[in-house]
């Protein structure tokens, strides 16, 4: 799979930061109310988001990455607390590639031509090591904004208020009522003055994030995760010995 596609704009990551390209604030749903300013309850669930994801420790994530007029599809596991993801990747030509991949946020390890599924003891070598870079691909942006779902404390409440973060509409994810809203442009921007949001939530009452959309590189269509709540899940096997050499600072 190609991940070698330039980014036209700096990889940027969540609520923290700004986000990843540039593109309306508005949802695509045609019925959805105008955007508005987060209230005092909406930027404390929006708060708690990454904080949620970071306390549970790991959790499952189902992904779709558009590239280049393919789709790719993501199935795995990320554990927040440590900065790893562990995945099977899988794109739509016919037969599709596949590859096992474990990253970290600085680099990826991928066995290619992988049929096995996501094994709880990968295979010890075969892995080819490259690094994530700001200016990588479409899936390399997506890896990267994954591991950024978790933070170690809830982001500041006041800010998100103040910020051009926008409540997109209610919704629900199986069963269960979800706010749904853009992420903030800037850090802490005034209302209308940041960039425009190139990432939305789907929380839920307790703060909990179940769905994330983002708009990486220069593709139409949104990166989408899926990650639900169901406690959490199985820890990550260790990451290949390649992937520790490989993105350990020289002394």
């Amino acid at each position: 799979m190609n991940r070698r596609t330039v980014l036209p704009t700096v990889l940027l990551s969540l609520l923290s930061l700004p986000a990843v390209a540039a593109c309306s604030a508005s949802g695509d749903d045609p019925k959805a109310s105008a955007p508005r300013p987060l209230t005092a309850e909406e930027a404390d669930r929006m708060a708690l988001a990454r904080f949620t994801a970071y306390r549970r420790g790991t959790g499952e994530v189902t992904a779709t990455v558009p590239s280049g007029g393919r789709t790719i599809t993501l199935t795995g596991r990320i554990d927040w607390r440590r900065h790893q993801g562990y995945a099977e990747i899988r794109d739509d030509a016919r037969p599709p590639a596949r590859e096992l991949v474990h990253w970290t946020p600085g680099g990826v390890a991928a066995l290619p031509r992988w049929t096995g599924g996501l094994p709880d003891r990968p295979p010890a070598s075969g892995w080819e090591v490259h690094r994530l870079l700001p200016h990588g691909s479409a899936l390399d942006s997506v890896l990267l904004l994954l591991l950024h779902l978790g933070a170690d404390r809830p982001d500041n409440a006041q800010l998100l208020a103040r910020s051009d973060a926008r409540r997109l509409r209610d919704d629900r994810i199986g069963a269960v009522p979800v706010l749904v809203a853009t992420g903030p442009g800037a850090p802490g921007a005034p209302a209308g003055q940041g960039r425009p949001s190139s990432t939305r939530y789907w929380i839920d009452g307790e703060g909990r994030l179940l769905r994330f959309q983002a708009r990486v590189a220069s593709e139409v269509q949104w990166a989408t995760a899926d990650l639900p709540a169901t406690g959490p899940a199985k820890p990550l096997p260790a990451p290949p010995a390649e992937l520790s050499r490989a993105t350990t600072p020289a002394h």
